[in-house]
């Protein structure tokens, strides 16, 4: 059986791109890989001034499959030539590339790092594997001093460019995609990075162009259409649609290839925005069987109750943390209208926004919270000493600050904060929190419907998302009795009704004077960073107001969740 998509999409079509495939590995359409070089061989000054042939022969032992073969010979050459750095290299590169023993790559670093600390290629690979461990401080380190070193190398901008990216500075990463491409204009996975850059800095137009560019290249690219799909709204008449619809998901279903739960997805999307909903739901409900449930209810109830019963008033009493009102979280489930919110805010001249920031969660692993254990989050909440508290609090205001300058507010929006706001209030005891909410059954609906990544797995089947949602507004209950924190609820429904109205109300909770421009988040530069970034740029609308009611037929389980939240019936 093939089992590469593209191989059997072409040869089913007799194209001219039949060539480009075999028949017995995954092409380079179907891999969506992080990192992806121009070439399989390391290249830099180090690779060229090694006299090991050990290095060769390495080379030749992973070409040929044998990984095994070329680690010892690595291994065998970096204790021959101890003060060679190409050994390491090529083995850190073995290991996070091929072999995925990243946590070995990382072992070997600061030995390439002393032997090289001025080479482009030790730091891209420092890059590589702190981002694909997501430690992101040291990958962005790196990654500044790879594209410092070495500004013309195009594997050097590409790692670059994905630590920026999964930082969300997009900016930065469609800078390094545009040098990258100025040297590789072809390359694909460089092609495909720069338009999920443009994608997230709000450049949706350019990213759909180029997703059109490379569809006429390569029309059966996954990624590509992963891209597409959330840069434009989807007409009936557009060749990509066509193109999945009736050849690339009929020939994978027939093929039994995967992908299927990617192109249903895609397809959803497609018929939603088509007006088709009865055949979008349907789409989206057979790639969530497809996907299978991963999502513990019992744990996530277990972490809620752990935190309701650990954590009360009196552990706030006498906090000594900072006394900062500057940073803002923006809290909730998706979906609901946070962006929009977000574009708001920080379109004031006093408020900057820093996104889906993981300043605090990298705060919170700090202090020793497991995000899994709710007796643990408790234990750090009543242990912290003041001294720590403020050494958290230090770190994150100047992360925050070093990305907004100037601001006296700084919107914080990653949603899944509502986790750990206890630990926020002993850092921050006065700082303001908003609570974004929506009606629980269109939040619901419109999280399963939404591409929300593995993180969001209660999303997998209607009955564990009405338990969650639950839980999560259980948890908030609990926050609102015992934190000293002001906290605000900002309703979706009440911002699309009187936009300006609420808007003034959150301006004035947040301390600062109002300001006219927070009207015209149209045109705001804060770029919005989400998959709600094509809705965010239009103007306000209503449609999504009761939208679960399209899909009522479908959704008995999440109502029998939901039904204490409607008294008087839904």
């Amino acid at each position: 059986m093939e089992n590469c998509l593209h191989t059997a999409i072409l040869r089913k079509q007799n194209s001219r791109y039949k060539t480009r495939h075999t028949a017995h590995k995954p092409c380079d359409l179907c891999e969506n890989v992080v990192f992806s070089p121009h070439n399989n061989a390391v290249r830099s000054q180090m690779a060229k001034a090694s006299k090991s042939p050990l290095i060769p022969q390495a080379k030749e032992a992973e070409a040929a499959g044998q990984l095994l073969l070329a680690e010892r010979i690595l291994h065998t050459a970096a204790k021959i030539t101890p003060k060679d750095p190409t050994a390491y290299a090529v083995l850190i590169r073995l290991y996070t590339r091929k072999m995925k023993k990243t946590d070995m790559a990382i072992a070997l670093l600061p030995k390439l790092l002393k032997l090289a600390p001025k080479s482009a290629l030790a730091h891209e690979l420092a890059a590589e594997c702190f981002c694909k461990k997501r430690m992101y401080v040291s990958a962005k380190e790196h990654a500044d001093k790879a594209v410092k070193l070495g500004p013309k190398s195009p594997d050097g901008l590409y790692v670059a460019a994905t630590v920026y990216f999964d930082l969300e500075e997009y900016d930065r990463a469609t800078k390094c995609m545009e040098a990258c491409l100025a040297i590789r204009p072809k390359h694909l996975p460089s092609r495909l990075l720069y338009a999920k850059s443009l994608r997230g800095a709000g450049d949706l137009q350019k990213a759909e162009s180029i997703c059109r560019s490379i569809f006429e290249e390569y029309p059966d690219s996954l990624p590509n259409y992963s891209i597409w799909h959330q840069a434009c709204k989807i007409t009936a008449d557009d060749p990509i649609y066509l193109h999945i619809r009736d050849t690339v998901y009929p020939t994978l279903v027939e093929k039994k290839l995967p992908g299927r739960v990617v192109l249903l997805r895609i397809l959803g999307k497609a018929e939603n925005d088509l007006g088709n909903f009865e055949t979008s739901f349907q789409h989206y409900a057979e790639a969530k069987a497809l996907a299978g449930n991963t999502h513990d209810r019992t744990a996530n109830k277990l972490f809620v109750n752990a935190v309701v019963s650990g954590v009360s008033r009196a552990d706030f009493f006498g906090s000594a943390g900072s006394e900062s009102q500057s940073p803002v979280l923006v809290v909730g489930m998706p979906r609901t209208g946070s962006t929009l919110l977000e574009q708001i805010l920080s379109n004031h001249p006093q408020i900057g926004g820093i996104g889906e920031s993981k300043y605090l969660r990298e705060a919170a692993s700090k202090a020793g919270v497991d995000f899994q254990d709710g007796s643990s989050l408790a234990d750090t909440i009543r242990k912290i000493t003041p001294d720590q508290a403020q050494e958290l609090a230090a770190e994150y205001l100047q992360k925050s600050t070093n990305a907004q300058p100037g601001m006296l507010r700084i919107v914080d929006k990653n949603l899944h904060n509502f986790e750990i706001l206890g630990l926020y209030a002993k850092l921050f005891p006065k700082a303001r929190i908003i609570n974004a909410l929506r009606d629980p059954m269109d939040n619901c609906v419109s999280c399963y419907l939404a591409p929300l990544s593995n993180f969001h797995s209660y999303t997998q089947d209607l009955t564990s998302l009405g338990q969650y949602y639950s839980e999560f507004r259980r948890l908030m209950d609990h926050w609102k009795k015992v934190l000293p924190n002001p906290i605000m609820e900002v309703h979706y429904e009440d911002v699309v009704a009187d936009t300006e109205g609420k808007a003034r109300e959150v301006i004035d909770f947040l301390g600062l004077d109002w300001d006219p421009a927070c009207l015209s988040f149209q045109e705001n530069v804060n770029q919005a960073r989400t998959i709600s970034t094509w809705q965010v740029r239009q103007p306000i609308y209503k449609s999504s107001v009761k939208r679960w009611a399209r899909y009522e037929q479908h959704l008995d389980p999440l109502k029998a969740e939901l039904k204490h939240f409607y008294p008087d019936g839904f």
